[in-house]
């Protein structure tokens, strides 16, 4: 088990450095942009999200990769993150083109997924795994 919440972990450093590589490259695009047209305070946001998101799992994921206490807090941060940011999109009256739909649902199956993973980090001090 030990192994697998390693492996779990190492995984999620892998995708928060992804999200954060994707956040750094929307944000240059975006100041490029800023020079030609105006952005939306909702794209702002969108992409502040993503890099506090993206933080967020790699720090969940070297947390555990650590079997470190510290993984229980940064999981439900994260997930918290995540909840609170998908509330907000899906209040938005966005595009209802069929990527944005695509997108939206990958979206929610990768925290469907973040929420399991969680739920197992939450039982692991249980299983006296985390140091």
């Amino acid at each position: 088990m030990e192994w697998a919440a390693r492996a779990i972990g190492v995984f999620y450093v892998v995708g928060g450095l992804l999200l954060l590589s994707q956040s750094w490259l929307n944000w240059r695009l975006q100041w490029k942009l800023s020079r030609v047209v105006r952005i939306r305070l909702a794209d702002h946001v969108e992409e502040l999200t993503t890099a506090l998101g993206g933080a967020m799992v790699l720090l969940s994921g070297l947390a555990l990769a650590l079997l470190s206490t510290w993984a229980v807090a940064a999981f439900v941060a994260g997930w918290v993150i995540q909840a609170i940011y998908l509330l907000w999109a899906s209040r938005g009256a966005w595009s209802r083109s069929a990527f944005v739909v695509r997108c939206r649902r990958q979206s929610v199956h990768a925290f469907a997924g973040f929420t399991a993973v969680t739920a197992l980090v939450l039982c692991l001090p249980l299983l006296g795994l985390l140091r």
